[in-house]
């Protein structure tokens, strides 16, 4: 009966547990996947238009998700990629090439570059934003007609540690000019505007998109002119991150001067928004999905991604596609259950499934265990069958006495064995081998008893047929 009862309760449990695990599974799922309270943005200078385009994504975020976003404001893109790396951003902007170029400087002269491929896994891309426009601007009355005329030039090429200056590297290379050929100056796009006013900056090498301020502010005036890059075939073939662009006419000033005069050949590269692999797949998703929608690209007038959509924005080079991003590229490709919530529960599934299997096991363990120490119910019935054995081995049935024993003991075995079935169900008489090889043994006794009694009758027969 106590045994019955623990079956039954055990059969509860296990049922309890696989109602709850569904409901266990859910809130695991919301905690797994939950969106952080609080993300930061490594964003640039404030007068860049990375810095511009992360106050709009704060806006836009805040606004869908209840969540507070940070900007950080930054020299630029190693910079961000060093502040993703430790953990300190969760999203930033970085420019194609910047790690590998402004590795070959100097330590002096680069912001303590940091080449770590072995790292670079961990770092993901969500998306390509614009194009940024190599501009090499020089004032419109200087005698610096052509990039042959800068060496021994006083030329802005970037702060340290920004795309600007990461543009500036392999393009003085191209010009076969060296960093002791020419005055270089690290200078901020509010310093590049201050010293050509003051008549102290010969040029200046912008990398930007042509949206920024930094150009309108000094092309719009009429007072600064750009160069042209020669052989840009040449400088495409050699740094892969560049790409060759055509900047139109008077896409800056359309008045006398105008600027450029005429169709400007020069050469660009990427924008990246980039994150941590470890940062949830949901939340980026939700950055992708905004960055792909037309507002987002309409508002910040990015028009190649407005006007190529998903095509630009999935311009990649170097880094691993984010989780979270892909969904939003492909959504008929997102599984049912969230890959991130898959990932982190491995363990725990993993775990709870041996736990069971373990507690099974232990369950059936203590049960085998527990029958052995305890008498089986056959035992006592078994002792008796033997006692009843052991005498009519005493019996040889030559003696007229001895039937009436050997009559009481066929009984006894009839009614042991009548006695046995009572004991047992259908079910456990099928289950049970030990109740078939008792029963053998009753049936066994019976004949040997049988057999002497069948003995016996003979003799008494005999012994009238004697006597008559």
């Amino acid at each position: 009966m106590k045994v019955d009862m623990k079956r039954t309760l055990f059969k509860i449990l296990v049922v309890s547990l696989l109602v709850s695990l569904p409901v266990i599974l859910h809130f695991t799922y919301q905690w797994m996947t939950a969106l952080p309270s609080q993300i930061t943005i490594a964003a640039g200078h404030p007068e860049g238009r990375y810095h511009g385009m992360a106050v709009q994504l704060k806006a836009m975020l805040e606004q869908r998700l209840p969540i507070d976003v940070e900007i950080l404001e930054t020299k630029g893109s190693l910079e961000n990629l060093d502040l993703l790396r430790s953990g300190k951003a969760d999203l930033g902007f970085y420019q194609p090439g910047t790690e590998f170029a402004l590795a070959s400087l100097k330590p002096v002269e680069a912001a303590k570059p940091k080449p770590q491929i072995h790292t670079m896994p961990h770092i993901c891309f969500i998306a390509n934003l614009y194009s940024q426009v190599v501009h090499i601007i020089v004032p419109a009355e200087s005698d610096i007609k052509s990039v042959n005329d800068l060496k021994g030039r006083r030329i802005a090429i970037g702060e340290q540690s920004s795309g600007d200056l990461a543009a500036s590297v392999p393009l003085l290379q191209h010009f076969q000019l060296t960093l002791d050929e020419i005055e270089p100056a690290y200078l901020s796009y509010e310093e590049i505007e201050k010293q050509f006013g003051d008549n102290t900056l010969d040029a200046a090498i912008v990398t930007v998109g042509v949206q920024a301020p930094v150009l309108h502010n000094l092309l719009e005036t009429g007072h600064y002119r750009i160069l042209e890059i020669p052989y840009i075939g040449a400088l495409t073939r050699k740094e892969s991150h560049f790409y060759e662009y055509e900047i139109p006419a008077g896409m800056y000033r359309r008045a006398e001067p105008t600027v450029p005069v005429q169709n400007l050949q020069t050469v660009a590269c990427g924008a990246h928004l980039l994150t941590r692999e470890a940062v949830s797949a949901g939340l980026i998703a939700e950055v992708t999905s905004i960055i792909l929608h037309q507002n987002f690209s309409r508002q910040m007038r990015l028009n190649e991604l407005f006007a190529q959509g998903n095509t630009f924005a999935r311009d990649n080079q170097g880094f691993p596609v984010h989780l979270g991003a892909d969904h939003a590229y492909n959504p008929e490709l997102k599984p049912f259950l969230n890959s991130e919530f898959v990932e982190a529960t491995e363990g725990m599934r993993s775990f709870i499934v041996s736990i069971l299997i373990a507690a099974y096991l232990l369950f059936r363990w203590v049960q085998n265990r527990r029958s052995k120490a305890k008498e089986h119910k056959l035992d006592r019935y078994i002792r008796q069958l033997v006692e009843i054995e052991n005498k009519q081995m005493q019996l040889d049935g030559n003696n007229r006495e001895d039937g009436v024993v050997l009559h009481q003991l066929l009984d006894d075995v009839t009614c042991l064995r009548q006695e046995t079935l009572k004991q047992f169900s259908a079910h456990e008489l099928n289950e049970d081998r030990a109740t078939d090889v008792f029963l053998e043994m009753c049936h066994a006794l019976s004949d040997k008893i049988n057999a002497k009694l069948l003995g016996w009758k003979i003799d008494r027969l005999g012994e009238t047929i004697d006597k008559s």
